[in-house]
């Protein structure tokens, strides 16, 4: 699945872009991560692209990478984490209804993630002033 990423950009990750079974692994993966059970071992592994695949779409969105890092807030993570998650599954409802929407639905996910790193960047500003 990382090699989506290399050979077709960015686009290619997000939910109306994936094949039906990397579109099943992205929603199990993403579910585990935040309920938790895929830190457990629960007999596969954890999150193992749900959670790049949210920091690279955090950053297509806005968010900075600084120094050799990557810093974003848990909470932004896990409201980037749910936003995804409904996207995933927006996509795999319209896919079993035979449905198309008239709005891609990765264009509304960007969208909403560009929203969320933008108010993660302001309350960050106000924290400093403070």
């Amino acid at each position: 699945m990382m090699g989506l990423i290399s050979s077709q950009g960015w686009e290619a990750i997000l939910p109306d872009a994936l094949q039906d079974n990397h579109l099943l692994l992205m929603s199990d993966q993403i579910r585990d991560l935040l309920s938790g059970a895929g830190w457990k071992g629960g007999g596969h592994e954890p999150a193992s692209a749900a959670l790049p695949l949210t920091l690279l779409l955090l950053t297509k969105a806005g968010a900075n990478p600084s120094g050799d890092g990557f810093e974003v807030g848990l909470e932004t993570l896990q409201e980037a984490l749910c936003l995804l998650n409904t996207a995933v599954d927006r996509e795999i409802v319209n896919r079993m209804l035979q449905r198309q929407d008239p709005t891609p639905i990765g264009t509304g996910l960007i969208q909403g993630l560009q929203m969320l790193v933008q108010h993660a960047k302001e309350e960050a500003e106000s924290a400093c002033h403070a």
